[in-house]
């Protein structure tokens, strides 16, 4: 059929859409002409009419459905009840008879499954969980948790396993191990951390080198292959970190008990021990079965007070602890200017941290501040997952590699013509890794600096996990895989078991096969999880975010215009909340949008407002709903 394409299909809450393909300009979609498509379905669409800026077209096929399960609100109705979806995108309620409603109540939070999909009126459907009242502790979070599909309960077959692991280590299972129960032990989190998936040991040897233990909880010691705990995280894939909780990967018992690398108890690890030099070059290496005894567990300010400060108060407590943080942060320093050396991309985008009390009331929403310890256990980290990447590509055993693909063409093509609206250009050489760090460094203390670093994250491709070593863009290395997390992410946990079998002489041709033909599925269903997860994550700190303004309405901050688009343009508060300015409310002028310079300027006194600009703004309102702010300027500039 001429004039068809396909493509995403992106709703909007008046109804009308946009059918979304890469590379070429979206396709405007009329409410009138959806047909049954909902937002994220795949479809079809035909070109009814060019025109600019977007050709206009009808969707004529759906291909594949985004999802078919809602949560929204119950509502009786004339044989049955409505469902009212919470997504505003979702204009089409939901008609359920009554014999499938499992006695929904009026105003209750339910998840629905559509069965049938109808154009012009509402889908048909049913209840399929009843989660309660909206003003519920907790209901508004459960409620997005629910719409993404994510698991947040474990069958009853899959914690009575769990419960009947050991609570300690056995001296049975230390037995074949690598005894690094005497070594200076610490485990280095943020101060809320439960499920403490690395501890770190460090020694400085006699020809100068020093010696990195990474040490990583032995997950597939429990979490054995087939049984309904592994088929359970395989499922989930990773754990869930929202604002005010936490949706385990494991259950708690493990998670935050048997696995986690808790202080003053013996724990079973796979330890990747390094002799790295002063240039952060890793000369030998080794990975060993283990059993450790944690020392402390530090958090990342106290630490960052200990190597800032040589009066901390926190010193006392650590008195065997001196010399290993100050050989720690050599190290640390050291492995990060070799990273960067090689063109490592490190983006110093704020994130927030939203304090919540007990009844899910967000109290704060604080600025996170990055320090000294933080980084050290990242270039630790870092530096055990390269370590561990390569040595599984030279054995040539199947294994999950965490993979960053270089840019498409037509992604820096465009970057380099929104640099150079901005006034910035590349060095000749291209869009390298290291040129794109040379530019970031360069503008980051500009105004437009943190607007060029957000182009050029959006300019790269999505990290994701693959069966084959095709590189790591961002970090400038050749093989990467993710092996220091197994609690909370699982392709962690299945490389740890590659290397618990092939440390114990199980890998035979038939297991390699077996590991082939498996690893492609559990490489995507990983992926998809994960970027669920950071959907959800990213959703729940939109809600809060919004309901934290709330209270706010006719406040006045500051704040720096991060994104323009022709309807207005986002301002962003220090503490990374952002809002947006329609440009209707600017009453001084009539402004004109050139979108090639990303700046409204006024037709009469030739005010220009763009991308870096600090203005000083008025909380207008807050939408729970829409997840919406709306701010007004309040300054003159």
């Amino acid at each position: 059929m001429k004039n068809t394409l396909r493509g995403i299909f992106s709703a909007t809450q008046k109804g009308f859409g946009f059918v979304l393909q890469s590379g070429t300009p979206d396709i405007y979609i009329p409410a009138h002409a959806v047909n049954t498509a909902m937002h994220g379905d795949e479809v079809i669409c035909q070109i009814v009419k060019q025109d600019k800026p977007n050709d206009i077209g009808e969707i004529i096929n759906v291909v594949q459905r985004n999802k078919a399960h809602f949560v929204g609100t119950f509502t009786p109705a004339e044989g049955g009840g409505l469902v009212i979806p919470d997504d505003k995108r979702l204009v089409v309620p939901v008609f359920v008879p009554w014999k499938l409603m499992q006695d929904a109540s009026d105003g209750q939070k339910v998840q629905v499954k559509i069965d049938k999909f109808n154009d012009g009126k509402p889908h048909e459907g049913r209840v399929v969980r009843i989660l309660g009242n909206p003003l519920d502790i907790g209901m508004d979070v459960l409620s997005i948790v629910v719409d993404y599909e994510i698991p947040y309960e474990f069958p009853k077959n899959v914690l009575s396993q769990a419960e009947s692991l050991p609570h300690s280590v056995l001296p049975s299972e230390i037995e074949g191990r690598r005894d690094l129960r005497n070594l200076l032990t610490v485990t280095i989190d943020g101060e809320d951390t439960k499920d403490i998936d690395d501890a770190v040991s460090i020694e400085r040897l006699n020809n100068g080198l020093l010696r990195l233990y990474v040490h990583i909880a032995d997950v597939s010691h429990y979490v054995q292959y087939g049984t309904p705990l592994w088929k359970e995280t395989a499922k989930r894939a990773t754990s869930v970190y929202l604002a005010d909780r936490v949706i385990p990967m494991l259950p708690p018992n493990l998670s935050n008990g048997i696995c986690s690398l808790n202080p003053n108890v013996d724990r079973l690890a796979l330890t990747c021990i390094m002799d790295i030099n002063k240039y952060g070059q890793v000369s030998d290496h080794e990975i060993v079965k283990s059993v450790i005894h944690s020392d402390h567990a530090v958090t990342y300010t106290t630490l960052a007070d200990i190597l800032d400060n040589e009066d901390s108060i926190h010193c006392a407590s650590y008195p065997d602890f001196a010399d290993v943080f100050t050989d720690m942060e050599i190290l640390a320093t050291a492995l990060r200017n070799k990273r960067l050396s090689k063109g490592a991309l490190e983006f110093e985008f704020p994130e927030c941290k939203i304090i919540v009390d007990a009844d899910g009331k967000v109290v704060d929403i604080l600025r996170r501040e990055r320090n000294s310890a933080t980084s050290i256990i990242e270039e630790f980290m870092i530096c055990a997952n390269e370590v561990v990447s390569e040595k599984y590509h030279w054995l040539d055993i199947p294994f999950v590699y965490r993979v960053h693909e270089e840019p498409d063409k037509e992604k820096i093509d465009m970057l380099m013509q929104s640099l150079r609206t901005l006034g910035i250009s590349l060095k000749k050489g291209g869009a390298s890794a290291k040129n794109l760090q040379t530019l970031i460094n360069r503008v980051q203390n500009l105004p437009q600096g943190a607007a060029a670093s957000k182009l050029v994250l959006r300019s790269l491709k999505q990290a994701r996990y693959y069966p084959k070593a095709l590189g790591h863009f961002g970090l400038a290395t050749e093989f990467y895989s993710h092996f220091t997390s197994p609690i909370r992410r699982f392709p962690d946990l299945l490389i740890h078991k590659i290397i618990s079998d092939n440390i114990a002489g199980k890998i035979d041709v038939d297991y390699i096969d077996n590991l082939a033909e498996s690893l492609p599925e559990y490489c995507r269903h990983s992926s998809e999880n994960e970027r669920r997860a950071d959907d959800c994550a990213n959703e729940v700190a939109k809600l809060k975010k919004t309901q934290f303004m709330m209270d706010k309405i006719g406040e006045t901050f500051n704040g720096i215009i991060s994104h323009t688009t022709s309807s207005g343009f986002f301002v962003e508060l220090d503490n990374t909340i952002e809002g947006f300015v329609p440009i209707g409310s600017l009453t001084d002028d009539f402004y004109e949008y050139n979108e090639d310079y990303y700046r409204f300027t006024g037709r009469k006194q030739g005010r220009i407002y763009t991308l870096g600009d600090t203005v000083t703004i008025t909380v207008k309102d807050a939408d729970c709903a829409l997840r919406r702010i709306d701010f007004i300027l309040s300054d003159e500039k």
